[in-house]
């Protein structure tokens, strides 16, 4: 604790006793609270055997410094406290007349001049404020101000203002907090609220320094809520400022300000880091494991400043904890394991016992399969049953996403690397995955621009945002899956054959639902949970259809008769129309109606000739696997001998969807032929048209 000497003038002066000693020893202990101790002192009390030898020493006047100075064991500690007036005492000092003659009365000329001086200097300008001195005939004055000096005020004066003791200033509290290194958060709030109570001649300076309180409590709020270690040392690793965080983190005692940060830390081989620009390394210490940043700042002085962050590994684990949350409250996370795959086709189990295996490492996978089999129900249940379990699952249609925006949000942008770009920027899907897995469904159907890229992530594990110049490292697990023939997109131009074999290293075929027939009605009873028996000619006729729409569109079957079906047992009454309608074989006379109908509303639009072969290139392409987009049917008319233009063609397709020949399905899935469609066709070639 340190100590102050409080030096004032006689104890007693004409039988009364002095309170400045009293004053100003509140004041410092209103500021510096139990920091100090103060011992109080009177100059006519001093003896020849007297010693003042506190750490500071205080005097009212600087007249008073040739008096003291042989009783101050260490003459450079003494200091003149200026003083002021307490707010309270002075406003009714604005009330006096302008231009009235106003006496100012105190102890001694040295203190009634200090005592003018403050008062002009806080605006009190609209009077003659006049010095007094003992013995003169002041009778022509008629208003007296006195820093709680009544005794000393002529009694002839009839108007007395009290305006209290003076008070410790701010610069002289200010001056005692650097000499005693009593800068501390406690001393500077105290600073704040005695400055609320006081008149400064300072006051731009005072704001400016509350302003730099301020600012200094809000940037140590910053520190303390921080979770890493932050410390800025001097270039020699002297520690300048720390955080609580700090001290926690590595379990110091004692303050780090004014140690060598190498000394706190022996063991990390700091001194490495002082000559380095930058540094971002991960040590193990005291059994944790640390991420360290160094940076070199300069001063605003123009010295050298060394920042260094310590975050612990855990806590960056429980941020990835944390995304990895938000992302699976974005739905970006896998729902189905293997106990939801069900199957009892011997071809089927191989394939979920080929995928249990390959779960257990992180080898990429090409799932392929038509449309509907299951692909991310299967990806899902890989994820799940791998050691990325829990970590983030998010799927990326290919076919779905504009060609304009796949790659950002594959990859992310950098801040302002396009017009309309967000302003910080934004992660690509592949970084939000990190640590799980990216289901690329439709991959052929990914831009052939964007396919090196894709082979960069397999083959490197890194990404580089638009508009970025640098790389960031991830950790994923691909799992891609298409209902197109790679080696066909191969042949074909649109796929890269050195993509191909980085996907296709455990490859695994899904077979159609009409493949593996024994498990329609399995998978039906799992759909409906299992509330419903069948009956025979509704399971003759759900396993005789071909499903082209495969077990989605045998869950939208299940659902139609979940909605529909009151009873116990499904008949054919409860299946869609659709279904039931093509196995009620019509008689001739209804097939020629049918046939002649449709002849009439194709003729109105179209060459029945023209539209037959179209229909008739649809069905074949549908037997083979193949998309019937346009594409693939200009190809095939043009081999059969019979090409036409793409409008044209698509006026026929228009033709065939709206007489239900077909059914066009949007994107690039292409056509299928209906049941209808095939009856006609039927009819078309035994009529010999």
């Amino acid at each position: 604790m340190q100590s102050i000497a409080v030096i004032t003038d006689s104890a007693k002066k004409s039988g009364r006793k002095s309170t400045v000693g009293s004053t100003i020893e509140a004041n410092l202990l209103a500021v510096f609270a139990d920091e100090v101790t103060i011992a109080r002192y009177n100059i006519d009390e001093l003896t020849a055997g007297s010693t003042i030898d506190e750490d500071l020493v205080m005097v009212m006047a600087g007249s008073r410094v040739v008096k003291i100075r042989k009783y101050v064991t260490r003459q450079d500690n003494i200091i003149v406290a200026k003083r002021t007036f307490a707010r309270s005492g002075l406003y009714p000092l604005f009330s006096i007349p302008e231009g009235t003659d106003v006496l100012v009365v105190n102890d001694n000329i040295e203190t009634v001049l200090e005592s003018i001086s403050s008062l002009y200097h806080i605006g009190i300008k609209h009077v003659n404020l006049i010095p007094f001195e003992a013995g003169k005939d002041y009778r022509h004055i008629h208003y007296a101000v006195t820093p709680s000096e009544l005794e000393l005020v002529p009694s002839y004066i009839e108007n007395v203002y009290d305006v209290g003791g003076r008070v410790v200033d701010i610069p002289t509290l200010l001056l005692v907090s650097s000499r005693l290194h009593l800068s501390n958060k406690k001393t500077q709030q105290n600073i704040y609220s005695y400055y609320q109570d006081i008149w400064s001649p300072n006051e731009g300076i005072i704001e400016n320094y509350n302003e730099l309180l301020s600012r200094t409590e809000e940037l140590d709020l910053v520190l303390s809520l921080s979770h890493d270690g932050i410390v800025l040392t001097d270039e020699q690793g002297i520690v300048l400022i720390s955080n609580k965080r700090f001290t926690d983190l590595f379990e110091l005692r004692g303050k780090p300000e004014g140690r060598f940060l190498h000394d706190l830390l022996p063991d990390m081989g700091l001194e490495a880091c002082y000559g380095s620009n930058f540094q971002d390394d991960l040590l193990k210490v005291k059994k944790k494991v640390i991420n360290l940043e160094v940076n070199r700042v300069r001063h605003f002085k123009g010295e050298q400043r060394l920042y260094f962050s310590f975050q612990e590994v855990t806590h960056i684990k429980k941020l990835e904890q944390n995304m990895t949350r938000k992302l699976r409250e974005k739905g970006q996370t896998a729902r189905y394991t293997f106990e939801d795959i069900f199957c009892s086709t011997k071809d089927m189990q191989v394939i979920v016992n080929k995928a249990k295996k390959i779960a257990k490492t992180d080898l990429t996978v090409l799932i392929t399969g038509e449309s509907g089999t299951g692909k991310e129900i299967l990806a899902q249940a890989i994820h799940n049953a791998s050691s990325r379990q829990g970590q983030p699952f998010i799927a990326v249609n290919s076919a779905a996403i504009p060609d304009s925006l796949i790659e950002s949000e594959l990859f992310g942008y950098a801040s302002g690397s396009f017009t309309g770009a967000l302003r910080e920027g934004r992660k690509g899907l592949f970084e939000q995955a990190n640590n799980g897995t990216v289901f690329l469904d439709e991959i052929g159907d990914m831009p052939s621009y964007l396919q090196s890229k894709l082979l960069r992530v397999l083959q490197e594990r890194q990404i580089m945002p638009i508009g970025s110049d640098r790389t960031i490292d991830i950790d994923i697990r691909v799992i891609a899956a298409t209902h197109k023939s790679p080696i066909e997109m191969i042949q074909q131009g649109n796929f890269r054959k050195d993509l191909f074999y980085r996907l296709n290293v455990f490859p695994l075929e899904l077979p159609a639902l009409k493949n593996r027939r024994e498990d329609i009605l399995l998978l039906l009873k799992e759909f409906t949970r299992d509330r419903y028996s069948f009956s025979a000619e509704c399971s003759n006729l759900l396993l005789s259809y071909a499903w082209p729409g495969n077990i989605r569109e045998l869950h939208n079957v299940a659902q139609y008769i979940s909605t529909i079906e009151e009873g116990d047992t499904v008949g054919t009454e409860s299946l869609p129309l659709y279904l039931v309608k093509p196995h009620r074989e019509p008689d001739s006379g209804q097939k020629e109606q049918v046939y002649s109908d449709l002849q009439l509303l194709i003729s109105h639009k179209s060459d029945p000739e023209l539209a037959g072969t179209v229909l008739e290139g649809i069905r074949l392409l549908n037997s083979i696997g193949k998309t019937a987009g346009r594409k693939h049917l200009l190809e095939h008319l043009e081999l059969s001998s019979k090409s036409m233009k793409e409008g044209k063609l698509r006026s026929i397709l228009t033709v065939l969807s709206n007489a239900e020949l077909i059914h066009a399905q949007r994107g690039r899935s292409g056509c299928r032929i209906t049941e209808k469609g095939k009856l006609y066709l039927d009819l078309h070639q035994n009529t010999g048209s």
